[in-house]
């Protein structure tokens, strides 16, 4: 039963997911709008789409072990092409005029995510843990109760990783932690450089 809820807490706080209702709430707060927002999210999910359609085409071939993708050689393929999905959805939010907080959102997806990228290339690092920090991270200064709550189910995806012997303590605490230094800091970078 414990493996069922673990099981399901990985796919209901997949990354893709978190990071869909991190884009939401950023946008909401930034326009104002539900239909922007939904916008935004929408063109975000666009860009994740192909990456993730590529990890379930590959898994029903059996190329794939997992859809989590569970080994570091399979993240070598799987990573670049869901990196180069939130590069265009940051070119399309560029292109519709996107509010700045958006667009460094975007930017610290792409720069905390390359590098989360190359430490997978080696080292499984844990994605669940370390993306929702990086939302935490990004929501903190605008809401800071939707921050608290990103860092609430970064643990409990966390917990849920270790539970289902998918990643390591270290694997996880180092996800936690990068993900939310990696996006302050970038975040930190940007402000400076404005």
């Amino acid at each position: 039963m414990l493996n069922r809820i673990a099981t399901a807490t990985s796919y209901v706080l997949h990354p893709a997911i978190l990071m869909a209702g991190a884009m939401f709430l950023a946008s909401l707060h930034q326009r104002g709008s539900l239909g922007m927002a939904l916008i935004d999210t929408g063109i975000l999910l666009a860009g994740l789409l192909p990456g993730l359609f590529y990890i379930i085409y590959e898994v029903k071939k059996r190329a794939i072990s997992h859809y989590h993708v569970l080994r570091v050689s399979e993240r070598r393929i799987v990573l670049p092409l869901l990196m180069a999905g939130i590069g265009v959805s940051y070119a399309v939010c560029c292109l519709i005029g996107a509010p700045h907080y958006l667009l460094v959102g975007f930017a610290c997806a792409l720069i905390a995510g390359a590098g989360a990228m190359l430490i997978s290339f080696w080292w499984k690092i844990s994605l669940h843990a370390g993306v929702p920090m990086g939302c935490a991270a990004l929501l903190w200064p605008i809401n800071l109760p939707a921050g608290i709550t990103f860092a609430a189910l970064a643990i409990i995806v966390g917990a849920a990783r270790l539970f289902q012997h998918h990643h390591t303590p270290a694997q996880v605490i180092s996800g936690w932690i990068y993900g939310f230094a990696a996006t302050a800091g970038v975040m930190q970078m940007l402000k400076n450089l404005g």
